[in-house]
């Protein structure tokens, strides 16, 4: 069977800072749950939790500093355009988001033509977006606590912890659409080899499909 026609979707830059972010993030995640959660801190001891702690710090700088680079060095046109994207809001991505629940769980739903990015990955993107905003800064104010009033301290710890469980739960929806849900599995092509499948972009993301045909 010939294998259907394939269209860009990301470029090597935006697939570059996609997983330096998710990788950190992981990494940042699993390594803060060991430092805050007593029982892993007893299972440490205190060497590992030495090393747990200096890898938290390290991969904050990769988090914080690894994607803006490759992003605004690399690719600033396709980001400028994701960032405007993500902060256009239309009718049919209110009507795609009232629907979604439905494609979601695996129902049959009729829903609106989307662009590049549609209404799902509009709100997954400004939630990581922020979510990131507000784990860099409370992070970097709890490395570098002496330097901060003690008031400012004091809520940046259940910021950060508030912060590290929207991401997790956004980043838990991001994968089970990738890789489980049956009509957007081959969305995680997109991260992977840069390209998507015509018939998934024509599908999926038709306006966004009708203006690169255009282009082509």
């Amino acid at each position: 069977m010939t294998e259907q026609r394939r269209v860009l979707r990301f470029n090597l830059a935006e697939r570059a800072a996609h997983w330096v972010l998710a990788v950190s993030f992981l990494l940042l995640f699993l390594t803060g749950a060991a430092l805050v959660f007593r029982s892993l801190v007893h299972l440490l001891g205190p060497s590992g939790l030495r090393i747990t702690s200096r890898l938290h710090h390290v991969v904050a700088y990769a988090f914080t500093f690894g994607p803006v680079a490759v992003l605004l060095l690399t690719t600033p046109k396709t980001t400028r355009e994701w960032l405007r994207t993500i902060f256009t809001w239309t009718k049919e991505d209110l009507a795609f988001l009232a629907s979604f629940p439905k494609e979601f769980f695996g129902l049959k739903v009729e829903l609106p033509s989307q662009g590049k990015f549609n209404a799902g990955e509009k709100v997954n993107s400004l939630l990581t977006l922020f979510g990131s905003v507000l784990m860099v800064a409370t992070g970097w104010v709890m490395l570098f606590r002496d330097s901060f009033p003690k008031a400012v301290l004091a809520w940046a710890y259940p910021l950060h912890d508030a912060g590290a469980l929207l991401m997790g739960s956004v980043i838990l929806g991001h994968v089970y659409l990738a890789l489980l849900h049956p009509g957007s599995r081959e969305s995680i092509n997109g991260m992977l080899r840069g390209t998507v499948s015509e018939k998934f972009a024509r599908d999926h993301h038709a306006k966004w499909y009708e203006e690169i045909s255009k282009s082509a």
